[in-house]
């Protein structure tokens, strides 16, 4: 081999590695900006595709028998603070179509006993509803808990009296919550207790008085949990607030229990809402089987509400048989079918798939 070939080759070569090792370094460079112990950035989004034979009587509603539709994109940035790192704070915002601040708080991590959460948070009312939808097994929340913990249903079944109610069972308030007994490898109890507006996501407080979440867990086994959950406020009656002060009072109470294994996971729960003259109460349950952990989910869901239950023909029923598969962490490809059956307007067949990315 000629020598001006060799030393071209060695050029080359050299050129190559130190392209292949700044190309490393920028993207280990990277990865330490984003996931450091002071800030770390991820985030994921839901793209779906819905077929309903009648599209009013869907579970989510909706205008067309065909839809494809980006849910949601959400981004969260966290971090810990300070001195031994007892300070930290959340931050989700919703950068898709419906943009919106989700999630902003602090929070002060003193032991495993006692910590404080203070800003826009998850409430705790439900088992369900402080699941991420990123890990909820079936692509819509169960309709009760959706309905009475402070979710979109609260909205309309409150409609009538002007009350603005907590979409996706968030809040502004201050929260205290820990674990106790250790017991090997598991905490024999954890709890939360929680002040709040009682108003709603990215909504001022709309009366003096602040409701009040307690929520507790008993768990007999790591894999077993069992408890409940009260709900204690107020909102204003808008007939006649503005002009003699009066409220109306919300009283809601929840129980249930969920177990976790590496193949099988079940939970269910059952819930009561008396809201002013407003009676609703609902339950559901569910059952995941795991053949291949992390890969495949075969999930079987059964629910009921009634939002009036003074009056007849208000009930409505949801089956739902679905399928998961994980094609990374996070990642995952959703197929539901639902059945609902609602009193007051008949039947509805659904088809509900959903692609889940996580970065």
């Amino acid at each position: 081999m000629k020598k001006p070939l060799v030393i071209t080759l060695c050029i080359l070569l050299t050129i190559g590695m130190s392209y292949s090792q700044n190309s490393e370094n920028t993207v280990q460079k990277l990865k330490n900006a984003f996931q450091s112990e002071v800030f770390q950035l991820s985030g994921y989004g839901h793209l779906q595709y819905n077929i309903s034979e009648y599209p009013e009587r869907s579970f989510a509603g909706g205008r067309a028998n065909h839809s494809i539709d980006v849910a949601r994109a959400l981004l969260f940035a966290s971090g810990r603070l300070g001195e031994n790192n007892q300070f930290g704070y959340v931050l989700v915002y919703d950068v898709g179509p419906n943009a919106s601040l989700i999630e902003l708080y602090g929070e002060w991590f003193k032991s495993k006993a006692v910590n404080l959460r203070f800003g826009q948070i998850k409430n705790t009312f439900t088992l369900e509803n402080p699941v991420s939808l990123s890990r909820l097994e079936t692509i819509y929340p169960s309709r009760p808990m959706s309905a009475m913990s402070g979710g979109g249903g609260d909205f309309n079944q409150y409609e009538r009296d002007g009350r603005i109610v907590n979409k996706t069972g968030r809040d502004a308030g201050l929260q205290l919550y820990g674990l106790l007994f250790p017991d090997e490898n598991f905490y024999r109890l954890e709890y939360y207790a929680g002040i709040y507006n009682g108003a709603g996501m990215n909504v001022k407080d709309n009366n003096n008085h602040k409701d009040f979440i307690g929520t507790a867990y008993f768990n007999p086994s790591k894999e077993l949990k069992m408890g409940g959950s009260v709900y204690l406020g107020k909102y204003p009656d808008y007939m006649q607030y503005y002009l003699l002060g009066h409220s109306l009072s919300t009283r809601r109470w929840t129980v249930g229990a969920e177990y976790k294994s590496s193949h099988f996971n079940s939970r269910a729960e059952y819930i009561q809402s008396n809201d002013g003259d407003l009676r609703r109460n609902g339950y559901y349950g569910m059952i995941l089987l795991k053949p291949v952990p992390d890969k495949w989910e075969f999930i079987g869901k059964y629910d009921y509400y009634n939002n009036d239950t003074f009056f007849g023909k208000n009930s409505i029923r949801d089956l739902t048989f679905g399928l998961n598969f994980y094609f990374a962490f996070l990642s995952r490809i959703q197929i539901n079918y639902i059945y609902t059956d609602n009193q007051a307007i008949g039947g509805n067949h659904a088809l509900a798939t959903q692609l889940q990315l996580f970065f």
